[in-house]
C-alpha cells in the first residue's frame, strides 16, 4: 500500500531513523577519536611524564653498585619505565635507556632519556617514559673514591 498524501509513513520514518541512527554510531568513533601520538602507545604514558601518579608501580631490574647506590628499573602498568636511585650522593645522575631489542642494546643502538641529577637527600627518579614495544634499562652515573662510575641494569 502506498501512504495516503498528506500524511507520513510512520513505519518507513522509524525505519529510516534506525539506520541513521545506527549507521551514526558505527561512524563516530572514526569521526572524533583522536590519533594517538608517536610516544603514547598506552594510555597515559606520555614521554616525560611524572610517574608519581602512575598506577600499579614495581621494579622490574635492580643493581646495587660498589658503595650500596641502588639503581632500580620501575615500571607502571601503563607501560610507563623510569630509573630511581636510592642511597645516592648529591651529584650523582640517573637516566633510562631505550633500545628496539636485547641485542641492539648491547650493541650500543639505543637512545638516552630522562637524565636527571640527585640534587638533595638520597633519591630521584627520572621522568616516565613509554617503552614503545621497546626494551629499557636504568642507569646512574655515581662517584665512587673520587670516580665517575656508570652501572646499569639489565634490559627488560
Amino acid at each position: 500500500m502506498f501512504p495516503v498524501e498528506g500524511k507520513k509513513n510512520v513505519n518507513l520514518t522509524r525505519t529510516a531513523t534506525a539506520v541513521a541512527l545506527a549507521v551514526a554510531a558505527l561512524l563516530a568513533p572514526l569521526v572524533t577519536a583522536p590519533a594517538a601520538s608517536a610516544t603514547e602507545d598506552a594510555v597515559g604514558c606520555l614521554d616525560g611524564s611524572s610517574p608519581a601518579s602512575f598506577p600499579g608501580a614495581s621494579t622490574k631490574k635492580t643493581i646495587t653498585t660498589t658503595y650500596g647506590s641502588i639503581i632500580e628499573l620501575r615500571y607502571s602498568t601503563n607501560t610507563c619505565a623510569w630509573g630511581r636511585l636510592t642511597s645516592g650522593a648529591v651529584g650523582d645522575y640517573v637516566w633510562v635507556d631505550r633500545a628496539v631489542g636485547v641485542s641492539q642494546g648491547n650493541s650500543g643502538d639505543w637512545v638516552q632519556l630522562g637524565i636527571t641529577q640527585l640534587t638533595s637527600g638520597t633519591q630521584v627518579y627520572t621522568p616516565g617514559y613509554n617503552d614503545n614495544y621497546r626494551v629499557m634499562r636504568a642507569c646512574a652515573e655515581v662517584v665512587e673514591f673520587f670516580q665517575h662510575k656508570v652501572y646499569c641494569t639489565g634490559w627488560y
